[in-house]
């Protein structure tokens, strides 16, 4: 018989015991053998031979359930033949060839199962009808085989499709552990790519001030301290799943981060009303193309627009830096990705002399 999972741990011992999985549940038919018995006493030899017939069966029994593929004919076919062999020794042989049937039932694929199943009833109705029993007699065996085979075959079946659902189940439960982790490791590149080049260039400002302006130089690392220490937060935050961006506090944070680089900054459209999701969202991207702007492009003006209109929220950064041919990072891939899951989308186009990052959000997404 074909293998099939095990039963869940968290069973309780009677579901364990009662489980139609396990080979021995379907013994409790078996006693059906000797109902001939109660109107037709046995002699002492048809009741030895009987019970010999019927260990015999049970070994074959147990052999069927642990086979699997094509390896079942064999044991279902000796089934069958063990049943019709103990025909003249008075029991209810059609109990066993039931057992044969069932085995018979799991040969794969089901076509070749159900043509093998029918070769048995086949055999078991001539060898009813040879033993002169009635045509109703003959007519529920076939039917009553008929059945069991239906029942086995649909439990098959549906094992299956409960198989296939627990590896779907395990299949999405992998994909949004990797989501999680990749959406994690986006939020900490962005959190920590601004905060780390804001305490560098405070760093190194404060060393530059410390000989002619001492007090400067402490506001600085100050400052610095700040930085550190509202990254470690934000950091908390995001591991934890309960990091909110807001717009408008990005807004100011790019502000502060430009000037301490010594970049001048134009902000048109920040009094837009922008709904919370999408400010989510835009508060990223924000935040990542201001790092770049920081750290690569050597700009000396930077420009950040915000635009609302029916389509849904677009935020522009441009700047005045180097611009040229550049590779895609982590940052981008990651500011993109995030954009994509909102339904928005990213466009960098960069240029002879700056670089401009447009990442816009359609209205739905605030939903």
């Amino acid at each position: 018989m074909q293998e099939t999972a095990a039963p869940p741990s968290d069973q309780s011992w009677y579901q364990r015991v009662f489980d139609v999985r396990r080979p021995w549940v379907w013994l409790a038919y078996l006693p059906l053998y000797g109902m001939t018995w109660l109107y037709h006493t046995p002699n002492t030899f048809d009741l030895v031979v009987s019970i010999a017939g019927l260990f015999v069966f049970l070994a074959l029994y147990l052999y069927a359930a642990r086979c699997s593929g094509r390896a079942v004919i064999l044991p279902a076919v000796l089934i069958l033949l063990l049943a019709l062999v103990m025909i003249p020794f008075g029991g209810n042989w059609t109990v066993l060839a039931v057992y044969a049937c069932s085995a018979a039932a799991e040969l794969p694929p089901a076509r070749d199962g159900v043509r093998l199943v029918a070769a048995f009833i086949a055999v078991s109705v001539i060898a009813t009808i040879l033993q002169g029993m009635p045509w109703y007699v003959v007519a529920m065996i076939a039917l009553f085989e008929a059945m069991v085979v239906y029942s086995k075959m649909a439990g098959i079946a549906l094992g299956e499709k409960h198989g296939a659902l627990l590896k779907a189940q395990e299949e999405v439960r992998l994909l949004a552990q990797e989501a999680e982790r990749e959406r994690i490791a986006r939020d900490l590149h962005d959190l920590l790519g601004r905060t780390l080049t804001l305490i560098a260039l405070k760093s190194d400002l404060a060393v530059r001030l410390i000989a002619s302006d001492p007090q400067a130089a402490e506001r600085e690392m100050r400052e610095a301290g700040q930085a550190a220490r509202s990254g470690l937060a934000e950091v908390r935050a995001t591991v934890a799943g309960m990091s909110e961006a807001g717009l408008a506090r990005e807004i100011e944070a790019s502000r502060a981060a430009l000037a301490t680089a010594g970049v001048a900054c134009e902000i048109t459209g920040e009094n837009v009303v922008i709904p919370a999701a999408n400010g989510a969202v835009l508060a990223m991207a924000l935040r990542e193309a201001v790092t770049n702007v920081i750290r690569h492009a050597a700009a000396t003006r930077c420009e950040i627009m915000l635009e609302q209109d029916a389509d849904g929220m677009r935020l522009t950064v441009s700047d005045d830096g180097q611009g040229g041919r550049f590779a895609e990072g982590s940052g981008l891939r990651g500011m993109r990705a995030r954009l994509s899951a909102a339904g928005g989308r990213l466009r960098v186009q960069p240029g002879k002399s700056g670089t401009e990052v447009m990442a816009a959000v359609p209205a739905a997404a605030a939903a």
